[in-house]
């Protein structure tokens, strides 16, 4: 595991802080989280913009279409 020393504005280290608490987490933990989320998030916009070159932007119906899949 790498050692990584980070510095955030004060008010942004007391919400990491506190979510971490609320959710029991140590706050290494809630940040590597938060970052694994920030490049799936990065990966699959990426994917979108692939997809869309080769086939055009996705409409609002194929949006709809997703959504309720998710639900099901």
């Amino acid at each position: 595991m790498e050692r990584l020393s980070l510095s955030f504005p004060e008010d942004l280290a007391v919400r990491i802080r506190d979510a971490a608490l609320a959710d029991g987490a140590s706050i290494s933990a809630s940040l590597a989280q938060a970052a694994e989320s920030q490049l799936l998030l990065r990966n699959a916009s990426k994917a979108i913009a692939a997809w869309e070159r080769d086939h055009g932007e996705i409409t609002e119906a194929e949006l709809a279409a997703v959504e309720r899949a998710w639900r099901e």
